[in-house]
C-alpha cells in the first residue's frame, strides 16, 4: 500500500496512474466523494484540473489502496516530514485529541511514523497492555431452558415451555461474561484498523487479541453503545485505549455500500487545533500565579453603539484576554489572537492588513489593555517582526507580531514567557 504525505495549504496531490505518488482515478473520485460527504460547503480543500490540496485540515484519510497523510506546514525549508510530525503530535498530545499522552520521548519515537501507523501502534499497544492485565468480564442476564434450576425460575415461560417436561426448569440468572459492550466495542476497533497494520509484530499482537476475543461478538458499534459503556475499578485500565477505539470508529466511514475505498480518517482542523493548544500553553505559563486571569473567547466587548436603537453592536471575540487582578476585579491588560498561516512570503514578511485592522478594534475597545499581539507559528528563523504604536494614546498602546515554536510544549511556553513576562511581571 502506497503512503502519500502532503503539507496542508502546501503540497498537491495528482491524478497519476503511472506515478507511485500519484492517485488513481479510482481513489480521486473516492477521496472526492468522502471530502463531500464529510465537509460538504466547508472550505478544507482546493480543487484544481485533477489535482487537490488541503486547507487548514491535518489528520490521515485511509483509503483502501492509499493512504494520505496531511501535516502542518511547519517546515518548509526541508523535504523531510520528521519536523512537521513532531509539532502535529504534540499539538494532538497537549490538546488531548489523542487519548494517550505522549512526552517528549515518546513524540521522537513516533515522529517518523505516518499518522495511520501510529494511530494503529497506539491501539494494538495499549489494548494488548490491557487485556494482559486481566480481560475485562461482567454479568450478563441469560435465560435458558436448563435441567437443573439455576437462579430465579420463570414461571410463565416454565409452563409454556416445560408442560411435558417436568424434569426441565426455565430460569433466568446472571453469568460472567466476556462478551460485553466493552469487549465489543475494542474489538470492531481492531477490525477496523487491522487491514492496515504492516507492522508485523502489530499483527501479531492483533491476532491473538482477536483469539482472546473469540467469545465476543460482532456487533454494530453506534453512538448509544458508546455513551452507555461505564468505566469503574474493574475497568480503569481499559480506559484509554476505549478512547483510541471510539476515535477510530467515531472517524470509520460507514457507507461502504456507496464507498468501498474509504476506510477511516483521522482529521483535525489546523486553526482550531493551534489555537487550542495556545490555549494549553498560555494556561500552564499562567498558571503559578493568581495575579492574572485568562479568558479564552472573550465575548464582553462590543465596537459600536447603534444612535437608532442605542444597542451595542459588532461583538469583538478576541482569541485570549490576560487580566490583572486588582481588588478582586479582573482588568483586561494583554490581549493575544492565533494565525494558522505563515507570515513570510520567501524571505519577505507578508502580513495581512485586514488582521492588523481586528487587532487595532481590539486594542481600542479594551481601553486598559496596552498591547495586542498575534501570535503566528514559527516556520522559519526569524527577528525583528513589525511592531506598532498606535498615534495619539494614552497610556501607550502597541500592536505586536511574534512566532511561537511548536516542536515541544517547553517550546512554546518559553516563547510566551518571553513575549508576555519581564522579570516576573506582565511586559505593559
Amino acid at each position: 500500500m502506497k503512503t502519500l504525505t502532503v503539507r496542508e495549504a502546501y503540497d498537491w496531490l495528482y491524478v497519476d496512474e503511472q506515478s507511485p505518488i500519484g492517485l488513481t482515478y479510482m481513489e480521486w473520485d473516492n477521496l472526492l466523494y468522502f471530502l463531500e460527504e464529510k465537509y460538504n460547503g466547508e472550505n478544507v480543500v482546493e480543487v484544481g484540473n485533477r489535482r487537490l490540496r488541503f486547507i487548514n485540515l491535518v489528520g490521515v484519510i485511509q483509503l483502501n489502496t492509499v493512504r494520505i497523510e496531511i501535516l502542518p506546514k511547519i517546515n518548509l525549508s526541508h523535504e523531510e516530514s520528521v519536523v512537521d510530525r513532531r509539532a502535529l503530535l504534540n499539538m494532538l498530545s497537549i490538546t488531548k485529541q489523542l487519548p494517550v499522552q505522549l512526552n517528549n520521548q515518546t513524540i521522537s519515537q513516533y515522529e517518523k511514523i505516518d499518522l495511520s501507523h501510529l494511530l494503529a501502534y497506539l491501539f494494538v499497544t495499549e489494548l494488548y497492555k490491557a487485556i494482559k492485565r486481566g480481560i475485562y468480564r461482567d454479568y450478563k442476564q441469560k435465560r435458558e431452558n436448563l435441567k437443573h434450576l439455576k437462579g430465579r425460575l420463570l414461571v410463565t415461560q416454565h409452563i409454556q415451555k416445560n408442560a411435558n417436561q417436568s424434569i426441565h426448569a426455565f430460569c433466568e440468572y446472571d453469568e460472567l461474561s466476556v462478551n460485553v459492550h466493552l469487549n465489543q466495542v475494542l474489538k470492531a476497533a481492531l477490525r477496523v484498523i487491522f487491514p492496515f497494520i504492516q507492522n508485523s509484530n502489530l499483527r501479531i499482537q492483533s491476532m491473538m487479541i482477536f483469539e482472546l476475543y473469540e467469545e465476543v461478538d460482532d456487533v454494530y458499534v453506534d453512538t448509544n453503545m458508546l455513551r452507555n459503556i461505564a468505566i469503574n475499578r474493574q475497568n480503569q485500565h481499559f480506559k484509554n485505549v476505549l478512547a483510541l477505539a471510539e476515535a477510530i470508529l467515531k472517524s470509520k466511514s460507514m457507507n461502504t455500500e456507496n464507498n468501498n475505498q474509504i476506510a477511516f480518517s483521522f482529521l483535525f482542523k489546523m486553526n482550531d487545533l493551534y489555537e487550542a493548544y495556545v490555549g494549553e500553553c498560555l494556561s500552564m505559563l499562567l498558571a503559578p500565579t493568581t495575579s492574572y486571569k485568562l479568558d479564552l473567547q472573550h465575548k464582553e466587548k462590543r465596537l459600536l453603539i447603534n444612535i437608532r436603537s442605542g444597542r451595542e453592536n459588532i461583538a469583538l471575540k478576541p482569541d485570549f484576554v490576560v487580566s490583572k487582578i486588582e481588588d478582586n476585579e479582573a482588568i483586561p491588560i494583554l490581549i493575544l489572537d492565533t494565525k494558522w498561516k505563515s507570515i513570510f512570503s520567501g524571505t519577505n514578511i507578508n502580513y495581512n492588513q485586514a488582521d492588523i485592522y481586528q487587532m487595532y478594534a481590539y486594542i481600542t475597545a479594551y481601553q486598559t489593555a496596552k498591547r495586542c499581539i498575534i501570535l503566528y507559528p514559527n516556520v522559519l528563523e526569524r527577528s525583528q517582526l513589525p511592531k506598532w504604536k498606535v498615534p495619539e494614546v494614552i497610556p501607550e498602546k502597541y500592536i505586536e507580531l511574534t512566532l511561537i515554536r511548536l516542536d515541544q510544549v517547553e517550546n512554546t511556553v518559553a516563547d510566551l514567557g518571553k513575549v508576555i513576562f519581564s522579570k516576573g511581571q506582565l511586559k505593559i
